[in-house]
């Protein structure tokens, strides 16, 4: 069986953009990055899993999946809201709403379009 989940890779168009992003506005910290290879890992301080950002790479295949999207937990989802909307993020719900879970959650677009998503604890 598995022991958890290492980490959720995901394809961006310019992966200095991406670092920025995750980092600036997610609270994510580059863990290591593989010279001249386009690829790094991020971590959140606290853990986890992990979140690897692959640019420039030939090797997707057209039967590869692709990702719904990636959720990150945060202590005060109105402030979080304030804040991405704030940077201009393009965000896909008009405030915090309550999910299938009961926690209240908002998604919004990553930089290449990915979608994520913010639920409070």
């Amino acid at each position: 069986m598995t022991q958890g989940i290492h980490h959720v890779a995901v394809r961006v168009a310019d992966l200095e953009r991406s670092i920025s992003f995750y980092t600036e506005l997610l609270g994510l910290a580059v863990r290591t990055r593989g010279a001249g290879t386009g690829i790094a890992f991020l971590a959140h301080p606290s853990g986890g899993c992990e979140l690897e950002l692959i640019a420039g790479r030939q090797d997707h295949h057209a039967g590869d999946g692709l990702v719904h999207h990636i959720a990150f937990t945060v202590a005060d989802i109105d402030e979080a809201f304030a804040r991405l909307s704030a940077a201009g993020v393009a965000l896909l719900d008009d405030a915090p709403k309550a999910g299938s879970s009961g926690r209240r959650l908002f998604s919004f677009r990553g930089p290449d379009g990915e979608r994520l998503q913010i639920t409070g604890r």
